[in-house]
């Protein structure tokens, strides 16, 4: 058996195992099904956990290079843009560009850059174990529920899900505490992570 991580496919069929479905081989070609409806489920709740924003998908002063008519099209892979508190102008998505609410403009000059906390849409097969697991047990939970209707079948339970959901939120505290000063006490490091 090869380990690696939680592909999408793998997700789908745990997916389509929690309401007695046979497993699929691809995900190509899986027209109008419930695979097609499994494989749905897993992107809209990646798409929604990863609109929270996490350490794995958030950039913080990231300064993006406007083009040479200093505008700056956003990546389709932006979730959401705050202005970073370094940044005096008011930022802010507009019509696929960044736009300086302060000045009405779309224009950035290039000595001046937009810096801005940026949050990213990743595909499922680019994202940490933790939130891997996490996707599939709550899409799991969800698409039982939504295709059956019932809570008698439940593979993934509430509990099931509370502890993906705090093995995912475990990883984001220690990659936070990970550049606190208070890491070289493992007294305080333990408190910390209560």
């Amino acid at each position: 058996m090869n380990l690696q991580p939680t592909t999408e496919l793998e997700a789908v069929n745990e997916l389509l195992k929690a309401v007695g479905e046979v497993p699929v081989d691809s995900l190509e070609t899986i027209g109008f099904t419930d695979a097609a409806i499994a494989r749905d489920q897993i992107r809209t709740t990646s798409r929604e956990l990863q609109t929270r924003g996490w350490y794995f998908n958030k950039d913080d002063d990231y300064a993006f290079t406007p083009g040479a008519d200093g505008i700056v099209v956003l990546p389709q892979s932006v979730i959401s843009i705050r202005p970073a508190r370094s940044e005096s102008r008011r930022i802010t998505p507009r019509a696929g560009k960044l736009y300086n609410a302060d000045a009405s403009t779309f224009v950035f000059s290039p000595d001046a850059p937009p810096v801005v906390n940026v949050t990213w849409l990743f595909p499922f097969e680019e994202l940490p174990e933790s939130a891997r697991r996490y996707i599939t047990v709550h899409a799991a939970t969800v698409f039982q529920t939504s295709q059956l209707g019932s809570d008698q079948l439940f593979t993934f339970t509430r509990e099931h899900e509370k502890a993906a959901a705090d093995s995912l939120q475990r990883e984001e505290r220690e990659y936070e505490l990970a550049g606190n000063f208070f890491n070289d006490s493992n007294d305080v490091l333990e408190i910390w992570q209560r």
